[in-house]
């Protein structure tokens, strides 16, 4: 085994083969460990990785790849799994519902538990299952507190990455974070697999994913069909002007007057300003169809809202209470919501992986009939989508660094300086100081300008948004079933199918839609006539003196530095862990700028500004509210005085 410090040792765990291996005793521990049989592939997967091999399992939302993650556990009570997961909310769900000993590591138990207790505990190894953040795993403190110590390296039986398809630009929800896991393959111990699991793995995306992470060349591969027989499919055309957002007016049905009427529906968005300003419109329809409390039912999330309303949104989307969710990708792939039964993609995104994780949020248990509706603009169905387009979304997804499914606290909490025994600091590790075989030259796992050097790698990528712009103009075109380009595309009909009882818990059902173009009766588009749509404050701006405007982003820019960060975290020991930027976006500072009008009032922050700690869930305007209208004031008079 290698160490962190270079020598080898024999591994602790057992590595077996294929003769030791008893699946049927397997399938009766785990029985009675977890209360469910596993099936064939998932025992299979198992036995992968209790013989130390690589492991990609391409499998299906809800079909139970969950399972395989903490089956290779059950033989040995001292070996010890890390599972990376995306989101804060998911890995304390797992950790309180898993039957084996499990913590999950990010922000929020950090801050309960302790950091130096807690990494304490894993190393000593009081769970068996450690469920952790990418941000996390790719900090120096917790491969300084965990992931070099001797006597949790010989009890570590596998990493498993969940949403690996996070790790490739092309999966649909790219995060730099999960990008970096390429440091574990030179990090953790030769002999210990890893497994990356995800339910979009197209042939391009795992051959991403296998370079950046070094997986074996004869890595298994389990691969079930991600098809969703009880997901309807269907796309619209848009037939009023996007900023009216007409043509979500059929989520409030005709003659609905109260929010059990409507059905639980997620309206995923590519932006976050779009996100809000959709929830506005809807929450003035459900008020003008007769609602009471329509800003309790019907919400917004994305990535700048704050972990706390997060949590309160999935909570009371769980309960069922809200009955509309306006969000971006910020809700998340593993999210367990299993009473969604319409998901709405205002707009096309930016992959077709992104299309499908998203439609699959619908009727995640397979007994839930839910449809996933495409809305887009005649000129998306008329011309298509083009290569050069997809490449130019592709970099801003990327050049952006920031995705929506981000863990900020995550970030913030473990980037404190980690010290060693001797009080010096701990430095981050980079790629090449770990040794891990990747190329230097970022653009070659870009998308990049065609003037750009012809390499292989460009090539590939060039192939891949070819493959991508295809597939989602064909699934848009409306020429064949939208179901088969899905199929296709993910090569379907090559994988393990749907079989109940040996491969799934699914059963084939009556009444279950296939798409509108199969079945064009059975999916009905409502007529709806609109009236006036006030908004934002609209019409023609006034533009600011240059001197008030540099003035303007200046000042901001120091009082969010300094009053505002103290403001949100007056107890913070630390605030240097906290960027400034995800309290007071840039976008921000620019919209105070550009919407042309002084900010000198509570209604003209609510209608022309839309920052998250300006107002509270009711509407009224917060204290960090009040200290930017004052900051804002202070600013107005200072520049008048110089005048």
């Amino acid at each position: 085994m290698s160490t962190s410090k270079g020598k080898s040792k024999a591994p602790a765990i057992h590595l077996y083969k294929d003769n030791e291996l008893d699946l049927s005793n397997l399938s009766e521990l785990a029985e009675k460990k977890f209360g469910k049989k596993p099936f064939q592939w998932q025992l299979e997967a198992a036995a992968t990785v209790l013989k130390g091999e690589d492991l990609i399992l391409d499998v299906g939302t809800g079909s139970g790849k969950s399972l395989v993650f903490t089956l290779p556990l059950v033989l040995d009570p001292t070996d010890v799994s890390i599972t990376v997961s995306p989101l804060s909310a998911l890995m304390i769900d797992q950790a309180g519902s898993s039957p084996l000993p499990t913590v999950a590591v990010c922000s929020e138990t950090i801050a309960k538990i302790g950091r130096e207790r807690m990494f304490e505990a894993i190393v000593a190894g009081e769970y068996q299952q450690v469920i952790v953040s990418p941000e996390i795993l790719t900090s120096p403190a917790f491969r300084a507190g965990v992931l070099s110590k001797e006597e949790f390296r010989t009890h570590l039986r596998v990493v498993s990455i969940d949403e690996a398809h996070c790790i490739s630009l092309w999966g649909g929800s790219f995060r730099p974070d999960y990008a970096q896991l390429g440091f574990l393959r030179a990090t953790i111990p030769s002999h210990v697999p890893l497994t990356v699991a995800s339910a979009t793995l197209p042939q391009h995306v795992l051959e991403d994913i296998r370079t950046k992470l070094q997986l074996h060349k004869d890595a298994k591969v389990i691969s079930l069909t991600n098809d969703r027989p009880n997901v309807a499919l269907s796309v619209r055309t848009m037939r009023h002007p996007a900023e009216s957002f007409g043509d979500l007016r059929f989520l409030i049905p005709e003659g609905a007057k109260e929010p059990s009427d409507i059905p639980v529906t997620l309206v995923y968005c590519n932006e976050r300003t779009v996100s809000e300003q959709a929830a506005d419109t809807l929450r003035r329809w459900a008020t003008d169809a007769g609602f009471e409390g329509a800003d309790k039912c019907i919400a917004f999330y994305h990535a700048k809202i704050g972990s706390a309303r997060k949590r309160e949104i999935e909570e009371e989307l769980r309960k069922g209470n809200i009955r509309i969710l306006i969000c971006t990708d910020a809700v998340g792939m593993g999210c367990d919501m299993r009473n969604i039964k319409r998901v709405i993609l205002w707009g096309l995104p930016p992959s077709f992986c992104a299309l499908t994780q998203r439609a699959g949020r619908g009727g995640r248990d397979f007994d839930t009939d839910a449809e996933a509706i495409l809305i887009v603009s005649a000129a998306t169905v008329k011309d298509g989508l083009s290569e050069a387009e997809l490449t130019q979304t592709l970099q801003e997804v990327h050049q952006s660094h920031e995705s929506e499914n981000r863990n900020d606290e995550d970030e913030a909490v473990i980037t404190a300086e980690v010290m060693n025994d001797s009080g010096m600091e701990v430095p981050a590790e980079s790629v090449e100081d770990l040794g891990v075989r990747v190329s230097h030259d970022m653009e070659e796992d870009m998308p990049g300008p065609s003037s750009a050097p012809k390499t292989k790698r460009k090539r590939t990528a060039k192939d891949y948004n070819s493959r991508e712009a295809s597939a989602l103009n064909l699934f848009v075109s409306g020429k064949v079933c939208r179901r088969k380009v899905w199929s296709d595309f993910f090569d379907n009909p090559s994988k393990l199918q749907l079989q109940y009882s040996v491969t799934t818990l699914f059963q084939p059902r009556p009444g279950l839609r296939c798409c509108d173009i199969c079945d064009p009766a059975m999916f009905p588009v409502e007529d709806i006539t609109l009236e006036a749509n006030p908004t934002l404050t609209r019409g023609r701006k006034r533009k600011f003196p240059q001197q008030l405007a540099e003035s303007i982003r200046h000042e901001l820019e120091l009082w969010r530095e300094n009053e505002l960060i103290q403001s949100v975290y007056p107890n913070l020991p630390n605030i240097q862990i906290v960027s400034p930027e995800v309290l007071l976006p840039n976008t921000i500072i620019d919209t105070v700028i550009q919407c042309g009008i002084r900010i000198e009032s509570p209604e003209n922050l609510k209608s022309n500004v839309r920052w998250h700690l300006a107002f509270d869930r009711e509407g009224q305007l917060t204290q960090h509210g009040e200290l930017l209208l004052q900051k804002l004031h202070d600013i107005y008079s200072a520049y008048d005085n110089e005048a």
